[in-house]
C-alpha cells in the first residue's frame, strides 16, 4: 500500500509463502492472471458505461455538503435519527455508525452538544419495533426512511406505522420536520409520498445497487447527522477506488481488491474452502463485518452464470468478534473442517486504553502478568494468538488492520471490499450486482399478503409440502 493508505493488508498466509502446499501458489496465480485482468476490465468497463455506479460515489461531494447542510439545520431538540431501512439500507449506515461513533448508552437522554445518536431496527419484529418507538418522544426523534425502490415491503410497513404516530403526535405540518426520505430521485412509490407531503428527499442513483450504496445518502446522511467524518470516508474510499480500478491496475500482484478476490477465489474453487470468516477483534468494526455478508453473499451466489448455465455458485461469508468468538467458534476453526478462510480485522492505534491495575488480593498473583498491560494490548495478543494457531495449522488466514478507525480508513475498507467483490464476480463468471434469488422470496412474500398482480406466487405457497405427522411432533 502508498504512504498516504491508513489500511494495511498481509495476505501471506493465503499462499504458499505462508501456510506451504496448503496455500495458493504463485503458479495458481500466474494460471488466474488473464482472467483477473479481465475482471477488472468488465468492471471498469461497467463503470464507463454507467451500468456500475459504486465507484462514482466518492467524487460526489455535493451530496455530502447537502447531506451536512440538512443536519446542521435540523432543529436543535432532534436528538435522534431513527433509519427506516432494511438489508443494504440499513447495514451499511449502521456499520458507519458503529465504526465511527463513540460508544454510548443508547438510552441516555442527549445532551447539549452531543453528537446526535442512531437507530437502526432494520427488522419489523413488532415487539422490537413498539419498544424503539415507545422509547423515543416523536417531537426530539427524525426518521429516515431508506429503500431504493421505494417499494420494499418491510420498509414500507415501518414507514406506514412511523407517519401514523408522527402526525398524530405533531400534525402534519410539523411532522416533516421529523421525516427524511433518501430513494430514487426519479421513480417509486415512495418518492411519489415524499412529493405529495413535501419532505425533503435525498437520491441513491440509480446504477447503485443496495449493498453498494454505504457512500452514498445512504450512509452519508446518517453519518452527517451523527457528526461524523463525512468527507473523510469519501477521500479514504477515493484512495482506494483510484488504486484498485485506475489505469494500469491490472496486475494482480500490486492490486490489494485484486489479489485478495483471487485468493478467495482460489481457496474456493481449487482447495475446496467455500466459507469465509471475517473475525474483528475492533468492537467498532464488528458491524461492518456484518455488512460484508450481505455483500458477499448476495453479490456472489448466483444459480446461473452470464451465460446462462446453471451454476449453482457462491461462498459463504461468516462475521466473528475477536476474542468473543474464540471461546465458541474457534475450536472448529482450528480443528474442524478445513474448508474455510480467515479474514481477522484490526487496528494499530485504539485511541483509548484502560491499564490493568496491581491487584491488593493476595490470591490473585497468578493475574500478575497482565499488570501494566493494556486491555486492548490484551486483545491484540488474542489477534496474534489466535492467527498463529490458524496458520500452524495451515488454515488460511489474512489481516486487514486500519492504523486508526477513523472516516479515511473506513472508507479505504468499504471501497477494498466492494472491489473485491465486483472482481469476484467475474472469476465466478457470475453477475456480482443482481439478486434473483431474493427477488422471488419477495414475491412469494406479496403472494401470502394476498397482494394484487402475485397470485401466482401464491399458488406457489399453496403447493408447499403439507405437514408430514412422522415428523411433527
Amino acid at each position: 500500500m502508498t504512504s498516504a493508505s491508513k489500511l494495511h493488508l498481509d495476505l501471506t498466509c493465503l499462499t504458499h509463502a505462508g501456510i506451504g502446499d496448503a496455500g495458493v501458489s504463485e503458479a495458481d496465480l500466474d494460471q488466474l492472471a488473464e482472467r483477473a485482468r479481465d475482471a477488472v476490465a468488465i468492471t471498469r468497463k461497467k463503470r464507463a458505461q454507467g451500468a456500475v455506479g459504486c465507484f462514482d460515489l466518492p467524487d460526489d461531494t455535493q451530496v455530502a455538503r447537502q447531506a451536512l447542510d440538512y443536519a446542521a439545520a435540523l432543529p436543535a431538540e432532534i436528538d435522534t435519527m431513527v433509519v427506516l431501512g432494511i438489508g443494504g439500507s440499513s447495514l451499511g449506515p449502521h456499520a458507519l455508525y458503529s465504526a465511527l461513533s463513540r460508544p454510548l448508552d443508547p438510552h441516555l437522554a442527549r445532551a447539549p452538544g452531543m453528537p446526535r445518536r442512531l437507530f437502526f431496527p432494520d427488522n419489523i419484529d413488532p415487539v422490537t419495533v413498539s419498544a424503539l418507538l415507545d422509547l423515543l418522544p416523536a417531537e426530539k426523534t427524525l426518521f429516515n426512511v431508506v429503500t431504493k425502490s421505494g417499494g420494499t415491503a418491510e420498509t414500507a410497513a415501518q414507514f406506514m406505522v412511523v407517519f401514523d404516530r408522527l402526525e398524530r403526535a405533531l400534525g402534519a405540518e410539523r411532522m416533516k420536520q421529523h421525516l427524511v426520505v433518501t430513494t430514487d430521485p426519479d421513480q417509486g412509490i415512495l418518492r411519489q409520498v415524499a412529493i405529495e407531503q413535501g419532505l425533503t428527499r435525498f437520491p441513491i442513483p440509480a446504477n447503485v445497487g443496495g449493498r453498494f450504496s454505504v457512500l452514498s445518502a445512504v450512509g452519508l446522511l446518517p453519518a452527517a447527522v451523527a457528526g461524523l467524518d463525512v468527507m473523510g470516508l469519501l477521500d479514504g474510499a477515493r484512495h482506494m477506488r483510484d488504486r484498485v480500478i485506475g489505469p494500469d491496475r491490472d496486475d494482480l500482484r500490486t492490486n490489494p481488491a485484486l489479489l485478495l478476490a483471487s485468493l478467495l477465489y482460489l481457496h474456493h474453487m481449487r482447495r475446496g474452502r467455500p466459507m469465509t470468516v471475517m473475525m474483528s477483534y475492533v468492537d467498532a468494526l464488528f458491524d461492518t463485518a456484518d455488512w460484508f455478508r450481505q455483500l458477499w453473499a448476495e453479490s456472489l451466489g448466483k444459480a446461473l452464470d452470464v451465460a446462462g448455465n446453471t451454476v449453482n455458485v457462491g461462498p459463504t461469508p461468516i462475521a466473528a468478534r475477536g476474542a468473543t468468538d474464540q471461546h465458541s467458534q474457534l475450536q472448529l476453526y482450528a480443528e474442524g473442517p478445513d474448508d474455510k478462510v480467515f479474514l481477522f480485522l484490526g487496528a494499530r492505534e485504539r485511541g483509548v486504553e484502560i491499564t490493568l491495575p496491581a491487584s491488593r488480593i493476595s490470591s490473585a498473583a497468578a493475574y500478575s502478568y497482565l499488570v501494566d498491560r493494556g486491555m486492548g494490548e490484551l486483545l491484540d495478543a488474542e489477534l496474534r494468538g489466535t492467527r498463529a494457531s490458524l496458520t500452524g495449522r495451515q488454515r488460511p488466514n489474512a489481516a486487514i488492520t486500519a492504523e486508526r478507525v477513523d472516516a479515511h480508513a473506513l472508507g479505504e475498507l468499504f471501497m477494498l471490499l466492494e472491489a473485491a467483490t465486483a472482481f469476484a464476480g467475474p472469476l465466478y463468471g457470475i453477475d456480482p450486482y443482481d439478486q434473483p434469488g431474493v427477488e422471488e422470496a419477495k414475491r412469494l412474500a406479496y403472494g401470502a399478503l394476498g397482494r394484487d398482480g402475485y397470485a401466482e406466487d401464491a399458488a406457489k405457497l399453496a403447493a408447499m409440502p403439507s405437514p408430514d405427522p412422522r415428523y411433527v411432533f
